[in-house]
């Protein structure tokens, strides 16, 4: 905490504009006020971290600025009285009977990009990245002193060369400084461009960066020789961990202290490899690379070339993002161009919340799509171009539960490319040059060419866990199935069971009823947790 004078505080990490970005101990007294001034201008220019800013003014309104990473939790409850803002939920509710917001849970199913400011507990709010809550004697109001908006415009004459080295010089700033921070790093690494960026420019500044990959049952869920080419070229420490379905318990909460039923019950595996090395490590501090793909706008349609046309015209350079978009997606040009046309007599192009209603009982679904998308960063501006929605959507989707563990409990979890500088960066970089060649987040693959191993910069296809997923639901399901039968969800009308009475697809096509029916098995066991009282 940084005690800058008796009306301002900030809470978290604060660190200078750079490079070289400089981690902030201490302010001069009265540097309060002007950097409160003017919706904290100040601040959000020349500073960037994982802080919360307080001050009270001369007449004792308080305002509460939320830094435009998200990277600390900030959740209010609003009472007849008081109001109480808190980084824990719990701090806020307690599990009891009524606490739990159904509509909310499904709403959260139904659509990623549904959610806006509600948590799934009653009466409890979150306060959005770089918005600052303004509490005075007769009312309390929220104003977003940043906003995506403000940055989507690119810089004159920027070529992908140019943006590349922009990127990288920032990246590697911004995760450096990061990492000066701690001195026991555990950073989950896939072998995946993301966590793979994050392990170069955390590396050279990291007093111990461990790298952690796992492997689960199947070829697509064992990224080992990626992970490995990864460490080598870095000289990093790896551990391989194997995902265990003996750690699955698909009647306990996985990250119960999410406001949010999202964390999945693969995640329980997680957990225990988590605890398993930190008797080892003594880690002060779990980096990840989550949430590259949006910030890093993997876009894989034909927004990029509406985009350009919409801002240059018919120009000759427009062929190559057609060319790229073909190269990225195996479609022909016909077909870029008829979904093109097709998207942009769809709201202009524009992004469009989709809401997936399987296994979800139609009344809910009929709520949540006329209620719309509640979160202010998908209301975009009539002039900002359509793929920079669809980046502003995946930036919000990034923000959903940024919390590992509960920080009183255990270290806290850096996402370092959600950094501002590095989100700022990113939104006025445009789509055509997230593409270029014919490669998602080309620009960072630019960036870090040479500096990470060719089989990392060029890989086009990523595993995951979906196997692992798979050997939980076979091993669970006659368990899993009772258990939402039997459950909240249903009670509360959510789930339409008919989902659950369909017959056994063995083919790709069931993978899809099987991820449902997992969702909706974490959502039960996180309403459970929360809807038991305790003594």
């Amino acid at each position: 905490m940084i005690q800058i004078d008796p009306q301002t505080i900030i809470i978290g990490h604060l660190f200078s504009r750079g490079p070289p970005s400089r981690r902030i101990v201490s302010l001069s007294p009265g540097e309060g006020q002007r950097l409160a001034a003017d919706k904290a201008r100040l601040l959000l220019d020349g500073y960037w971290g994982g802080y919360l800013m307080v001050r009270i003014d001369e007449a004792g309104a308080v305002r509460i600025l939320r830094d435009p990473s998200g990277a600390l939790p900030c959740y209010f409850l609003c009472e007849a009285d008081r109001i109480t803002l808190a980084g824990d939920i719990a701090d806020l509710a307690s599990p009891a009977p009524g606490q739990v917001d159904f509509e909310e849970i499904a709403r959260v199913i139904a659509s990623g990009d549904a959610r806006g400011r509600r948590t799934c507990l009653r009466g409890i709010d979150e306060l959005i990245a770089g918005e600052c809550i303004v509490i005075d004697r007769s009312h309390v109001s929220i104003e977003p002193w940043w906003t995506p908006w403000d940055h989507v415009d690119p810089p004159l004459e920027m070529e992908v060369a140019d943006a590349a080295v922009r990127l990288r010089e920032t990246i590697t700033d911004c995760v450096g400084t990061w990492a000066s921070c701690f001195s026991s790093i555990l950073l989950g690494a896939s072998g995946g461009l993301d966590s793979s960026i994050v392990a170069a420019a955390a590396a050279p500044r990291a007093d111990r960066l461990t790298c952690l990959t796992l492997f689960g049952p199947d070829f697509d869920g064992d990224e080992r020789r990626y992970a490995a080419a990864l460490a080598d070229s870095l000289g990093l420490d790896l551990r391989e961990a194997s995902r265990e379905i003996g750690d699955i318990d698909i009647t306990r909460a996985a990250g119960p202290h999410h406001p949010w039923p999202v964390v999945p019950l693969g995640a329980q595996t997680n957990e225990a490899i988590h605890r398993r090395l930190q008797k080892e490590l003594s880690i002060d501090a779990y980096f990840t690379g989550n949430g590259g793909d949006g910030i890093l706008c993997s876009i894989r349609s034909a927004v990029p070339f509406l985009d350009r046309f919409l801002a240059e015209g018919p120009r000759l350079a427009l062929s190559d993002t057609l060319r790229d978009i073909c190269v990225l997606t195996g479609a022909d040009k016909m077909t870029v161009l008829r979904h093109a046309w097709s998207r942009y007599r769809r709201a202009g192009g524009r992004h469009v919340v989709q809401y997936n209603a399987s296994g979800l009982c139609a009344e809910f679904v009929a709520r949540i799509e006329a209620s719309g998308a509640t979160h202010p960063w998908l209301a975009a501006p009539d002039d900002v171009l359509p793929g920079k929605t669809v980046h502003a959507a995946y930036l919000m989707r990034t923000q959903q539960g940024v919390e590992l563990y509960p920080r009183a409990v255990s270290p806290p979890h850096i996402a370092p490319l959600l950094s501002q500088p590095i989100v700022e960066l990113c939104l006025s970089i445009p789509t055509w040059m997230w593409i270029s060649g014919g490669l998602n987040r080309a620009v960072a693959r630019k960036a870090f060419e040479g500096r990470l191993p060719a089989i990392i910069t060029r890989r086009t296809q990523k595993g995951g866990p979906g196997g692992f997923d798979l050997a939980i639901y076979r091993r669970n399901r006659a368990a899993l199935l009772e258990h939402l039968r039997g459950g909240l969800l249903v009670d509360a009308g959510i789930v339409d069971t008919t989902l659950l009475d369909e017959p056994e697809d063995r083919s790709w096509r069931g993978t899809e009823r099987i991820q449902h029916i997992l969702a909706l098995g974490a959502a039960e066991s996180w309403a459970r947790w929360w809807s038991a009282p305790r003594i």
